[in-house]
């Protein structure tokens, strides 16, 4: 193994984290490792052939990989054989969690990329429930202890596939109507007279979503509810419409926490 991508869509940088802390530990072991952001990536242009084994990473959005991954990796290529592995992060290390993988490597599988590892890393909650200061601490010490292993298991090819109960992948399938809510509840954002229309939350919206014109900022029916353009507004300008205000959305944590040093 001496060449890698890792393909990777993260919202407000958690997933970015655990990749870059892997690079890093790839990087120590004399291996050479490409990060790309999945929505940066144009299809025609893909090319594979290059690296000895490919990695997939992305949050858990209500037990399943984000949609806009899924589509990814349905337009990938066919390919004879590679190694494939899958690094997805949550707020709980728990079995459940772990179903979010079922469908991605399926479509992977199918594809010619075979899947032999699946890592889960428990990251802070950005989604409903906040953690306190210390917990936050704590998760990410947990998560920088286990990244040698993971990379050491990388390396030599350990698999590691946990399996999931059908009650689990019930679940799973039923979780994907985020999907299609996640799409009702971005219409529901607004954004405050605190907004200086500065174009960070379009810029940064992997879903080109959000339009802002001289007066005006504009939430369109394409949302995944990635949060990014909440954690990365200068401001803290956005906001959601009523029957939606029960549920918390704002910038939790420092996002100095999720920069790598």
């Amino acid at each position: 193994m001496n060449k890698i991508c890792i393909f990777y869509f993260s919202g407000t940088g958690m997933t970015r984290y655990i990749v870059n802390k892997i690079k890093q530990e790839f990087e120590n072991q004399h291996i050479y490792v490409d990060c790309i952001r999945i929505e940066n990536i144009k299809m025609p242009n893909i090319h594979l052939t290059s690296y000895d084994s490919v990695g997939i990473a992305y949050p858990v959005h209500s037990f399943n990989a984000p949609q806009i991954v899924l589509d990814f990796v349905k337009h990938l290529p066919k390919i004879d054989s590679m190694d494939t592995f899958i690094i997805h992060t949550a707020g709980e290390e728990h079995y459940i969690n772990y179903a979010s993988s079922n469908l991605l490597i399926k479509r992977l599988n199918a594809k010619g990329f075979k899947v032999f590892y699946n890592k889960l890393f428990a990251m802070p909650s950005n989604f409903m429930v906040k953690y306190d200061d210390q917990k936050t601490k704590e998760l990410i010490n947990e998560a920088d202890k286990k990244i040698p292993l993971t990379v050491h298991n990388l390396i030599n090819q350990i698999s590691h596939l946990p399996t999931s109960k059908a009650s689990v992948k019930f679940l799973a399938f039923f979780g994907r109507s985020e999907w299609y809510g996640a799409r009702i509840l971005g219409k529901f954002f607004y954004v405050k007279d605190t907004c200086t229309h500065c174009g960070k939350c379009a810029n940064n919206c992997p879903k080109h979503n959000i339009n802002i014109t001289k007066d005006k900022v504009k939430f369109n029916w394409g949302c995944c509810l990635c949060m990014r353009c909440i954690y990365n507004c200068p401001e803290q300008s956005i906001y959601i419409h009523q029957p939606f205000k029960f549920i918390r959305l704002d910038s939790w944590y420092d996002s100095n926490i999720f920069t790598n040093k």
